[in-house]
């Protein structure tokens, strides 16, 4: 099981994604810890070394675990995303690893050639949700 964090980020209708270097699906802003990280200092680390931004601490509040298979990883792998929702300084921008970041509608990620099974998932369950 691969173990991560994730930001969740809506805005007017639309989710925060990025793309690394090299991949052609979109995930959520996040990643994996670091030795001894809480999930708080992963995903604060993991916002600013992605999109450049300050995430707000105070505005962080816990928007679900999401499992399921680990997408370009070897058949049975399995990831695990916390999931957390927030506000940050400053405007996202693709930075380190991250090749393009936007906001996307439902429409526009479901368009996609190739996405990443469990951040499918979170997409459509904001979707239900009536949040994008």
């Amino acid at each position: 099981m691969i173990k991560t964090v994730a930001l969740v980020h809506v805005r007017n209708s639309t989710v925060l994604l990025v793309r690394s270097h090299g991949r052609k699906a979109f995930y959520l802003p996040g990643g994996k810890y670091e030795p001894g990280e809480t999930d708080l200092a992963a995903l604060t680390r993991e916002v600013a070394e992605e999109i450049g931004c300050r995430l707000r601490p105070e505005t962080v509040r816990r928007h679900g675990v999401f499992e399921g298979d680990a997408h370009d990883q070897p058949p049975g792998t399995q990831v695990q995303i916390n999931c957390y929702e927030g506000e940050f300084d400053g405007e996202p921008a693709a930075c380190s690893e991250i090749e393009e970041c936007g906001y996307y509608t439902y429409a526009e990620y479901t368009a996609m050639a190739e996405t990443a099974p469990v951040v499918h998932a979170i997409v459509d369950d904001l979707h239900r949700h009536k949040r994008i």
